[in-house]
Formats: structure tokens, sequence, C-alpha cells
């Protein structure tokens, strides 16, 4: 069953999360950065796509050049910090920025702490300036907890 969708450019949000991530994206959008990355993705000329996962799996599929995002799933982080799911969406978007072919060199380079070379490339890049200028915590690993919270912009 196919669903209805909402497009933002090149970037399809199912109808029924409009709301969700409208509110993420305003949020992301504070910070010079995530606005870029939010850009790139809405005028990128490969379409991409949201889908709204409920069981805290944010990923990016770089084959169907799909976002999986939990919007009710925080995370916190190992130095006991917070995230919000927001923060979360950002970050998979910045996967999404990259080229089919540099994503898969990037994931296929292990690194201890980030799991791969792609984690760290974001989470000390975009993730890391955004967490600062959202007040959020960073991160200095690939690991967290998630925990469920009322909306994308919680922690």
């Amino acid at each position: 069953m196919r669903t209805s969708a909402v497009h933002y450019g090149s970037l399809a949000v199912p109808s029924r999360a409009k709301e969700l991530v409208d509110s993420a994206l305003a949020y992301l959008s504070r910070d010079a950065v995530e606005r870029s990355i939010i850009r790139r993705v809405e005028h990128a000329r490969i379409p991409h796509r949201i889908v709204i996962d409920h069981r805290g799996d944010d990923s990016y599929q770089p084959a169907t050049h799909t976002i999986r995002w939990d919007p009710t799933s925080a995370m916190r982080t190992t130095h006991h910090g917070r995230q919000s799911p927001a923060l979360g969406l950002g970050h998979e978007l910045d996967h999404a920025t990259v080229s089919d072919r540099v994503f898969d060199v990037l994931v296929a380079v292990p690194d201890r702490r980030f799991e791969n070379l792609e984690e760290r490339r974001v989470i000390l890049g975009s993730e890391r300036h955004a967490a600062r200028t959202l007040h959020e915590s960073t991160r200095d690993d690939h690991r967290g907890r998630l925990y469920r919270v009322a909306s994308p912009v919680d922690r």
C-alpha cells in the first residue's frame, strides 16, 4: 500500500508525518550547518524519502535513498548527555548528502570509537556543530541509549 507524501523539493515525507518533520526541520534550521544540509537534500538530483520508524532505528539506506527516522526516540549519550530525535534526523540527513560511492567507501573503513569513518564524519562534523548551537549534548562515539519523548524536539 502506498501512502501519500508531501514533497520538500526532492525530499518526500509521508503526509501523516508532516507536522513531526516540520517541527524537526524548523528546530534544526536554527543551526547554519543543518540549514545547509536540509537545503542540499531538498535540492538533490536524486530524490530521497523519509520513512517513519517507531523502533528507534534511525538510519540511512543509500541503495534506496531512504532515511528511516523515529520522531519519538531521543538518545542518552555515553557521557549521560541527551540528544533530541530532531538531531537524529539531522544526523541521517547528513549521510544523504554524500554520493553513494563516497558513503560506501567511508562506511567500509572501520573506526574503533565511531564504527566507521562515515559515522565519525557526521558525528564530529554536522552533529557536533548543531548540538552546540542547539544546546544539546555532543558525542565522542557512536553509542548511546534510546528513550521515548513526546515530540521530535524533546530531550
